[in-house]
């Protein structure tokens, strides 16, 4: 099939502009696959990111038609069918340009400094005593581990970012991705400073009262962390915190 590649070309400080390239395609081509094609056929210049292929590193993450998608993961087929339960007409022309909230590098490129400076600022590593004791085991048991399958699936590729309402009207709020980090933390039972990183994040809204519920991270989120449902989650356990039942 015939489609039509827009993708928005950028250099740091230069201007904005919309550059076609048309490609025929199998329906089962994923986007990474088209923008291979271009760089590696039609234009060598092109910019973009990826590395693995397997939707499991998070680095080819990019905008598609306005959604933010992983590019190795979205096929022009599964984009003909959101489009479709989106109600949108399918026109053959995939509109491709970078992550939201983010500066641009070139083209597809983004400046991720601001993302994983918000997530250092929720520590987010394990906090134990008994760290760095010789013979200290740390261990789990299979439901202790369960407990943290799904929020353990985040591949930090910046698309719940790239969708927050609340980043882009509060430069200070730290993002979806740190404080879906931050509840992963939380409930391990490894960790020993759930108290302090719950009363880190509720204090102002560089955490979780910087979130406006606006569901745009979970609708969005490629692996299934649902980020507001672990920030619910820190609500609820700020809420235990100040006022103990």
């Amino acid at each position: 099939m015939e489609i039509v590649c827009k993708i928005q070309r950028q250099l740091t400080d230069g201007d904005r502009h919309w550059q076609n390239y048309y490609l025929d395609v199998d329906p089962q081509t994923s986007i990474l696959n088209c923008l291979n094609q271009i760089k590696w056929q039609q234009d060598g210049s092109l910019a973009f990111r990826k590395n693995c292929r397997n939707a499991i590193c998070g680095s080819c993450a990019v905008r598609v038609n306005d959604r933010p998608v992983l590019a190795c993961k979205e096929s022009i087929k599964s984009l003909g069918q959101w489009l479709a339960e989106s109600n949108q007409e399918n026109t053959g022309v995939f509109t491709i340009s970078p992550l939201g909230n983010l500066p641009v590098i070139k083209d597809l490129v983004v400046d991720m400094e601001k993302f994983f400076a918000g997530l250092d600022a929720v520590y987010p590593y394990l906090i134990n005593k008994h760290q760095g004791e010789k013979g200290a085991e740390f261990s789990q048991s299979p439901e202790q581990r369960a407990a943290l399958n799904d929020v353990s699936n985040c591949v930090l590729c910046g698309v719940c970012y790239s969708d927050c309402d609340a980043k882009k009207k509060n430069e200070n709020f730290v993002g979806p991705h740190a404080l879906a980090k931050a509840n992963r933390l939380i409930l391990d039972n490894r960790d020993m400073a759930t108290k302090a990183r719950l009363e880190a994040l509720g204090k102002d809204k560089q955490g979780v009262w910087g979130c406006n519920n606006c569901r745009m991270c979970s609708d969005s989120c490629p692996t299934g962390v649902a980020p507001l449902s672990q920030i619910e989650a820190l609500k609820i356990r700020l809420f235990d915190l100040m006022d103990p039942l």
